[in-house]
């Protein structure tokens, strides 16, 4: 790497001797270091318990300025300068440091999973505890990012009947029963990661006879409840921006289908009940003419300490 790495590795320092204090008192095992502090070096650091979670950026230069050999050899570098740094300020072994590379993806191009190693733990927050997949996906299975969204819906599940849409791993459903909920309905379209969220619900006791896990189309899921008297107090509606799943009909587009998404949560919301809405697209547009009840729309979160 061309800049000295002694400024990443005091910035990794600084946080650490802060952060792992607030994290302790917090009962968090899993918490961002490091989110590209400096520009030059274009890594977020996640300590995952024992083991680190290093996210190298890609660089978007314009215009390009080396062929992308040339692009390629500085990434390797940076990304072995990166490495080096983690481990010798961190005391991380190798072993214990998981790679991710965030890349330029093409429109409705998709992360697929990139490892088969199965290196897996278990991590505490705020009470529960959740499976987290270090190796074999290029996000682990929990979004750091999303523990003030969790917390939120821990605050506002008591004896409500919750339904937790395109729920991924299930985070937002151990929340909501570990705050209270009278019934958490959970849908995603995914198997393995309902399969995930079922070992999540293992390992905090929570009974799936009382809170299902459904598979399920949620665009499909919403039509077919329309009408069934069927309603919820609180939904929570976490969409990719885009899918184009073999699984569902047609593609997904979050900035062209929400619209009609929230629209039909509507129709199965109970009087006074809300809506929970997040995505990740930070182009996204909320159209203003569709009416809901409670919306959320994280692009970073206000705290660096909230990852």
């Amino acid at each position: 790497m061309s800049v000295s790495t002694e400024a990443f590795e005091n910035r990794l320092r600084k946080n650490r001797q802060k952060l792992a204090k607030w994290a302790a008192r917090n009962d968090l095992d899993a918490y961002r270091l490091y989110d590209r502090d400096m520009p030059e070096f274009a890594f977020a650091v996640d300590i995952y318990g024992d083991a680190v979670v290093l996210q190298y950026f890609d660089r978007r230069a314009q215009p390009k300025l080396f062929s992308p050999q040339a692009d390629e050899a500085k990434a390797r570098e940076e990304i072995a300068a990166g490495i080096a740094a983690v481990t010798a300020v961190l005391q991380v072994p190798r072993e214990n440091v998981f790679l991710k590379r965030r890349k330029l993806r093409e429109d409705g191009e998709q992360y697929e999973k990139v490892e088969s190693k199965s290196v897996t733990r278990v991590m505490r927050e705020n009470g529960s505890q959740f499976l987290v997949n270090l190796s074999d996906y290029l996000d682990t299975g929990l979004f750091l990012d999303h523990r003030i969204t969790r917390s939120l819906v821990k605050q506002m599940s008591a004896g409500k009947r919750v339904l937790n849409l395109f729920a991924y791993t299930g985070s937002i459903s151990v929340y909501a029963n570990a705050g209270g909920a009278s019934e958490v309905v959970t849908v995603d379209m995914s198997n393995t990661y309902l399969d995930w969220a079922r070992e999540n619900f293992r390992l905090n006791n929570i009974d799936e006879t009382k809170n299902p896990l459904v598979r399920a189309d949620v665009l499909r899921f919403l039509q077919e409840k329309k009408g069934c008297d069927d309603f919820f107090d609180l939904i929570v509606v976490d969409p990719p921006s885009f899918s184009n799943s073999k699984k569902m009909v047609g593609v997904f587009d979050v900035q062209e289908h929400h619209k009609q998404l929230l629209l039909d949560c509507e129709e199965i919301l109970k009087p006074g009940g809300k809506i929970l809405f997040s995505n990740n697209l930070r182009s996204f547009k909320f159209y203003k003419k569709c009416i809901i009840i409670y919306f959320l729309y994280f692009l970073d979160a206000p705290d660096k300490r909230a990852l």
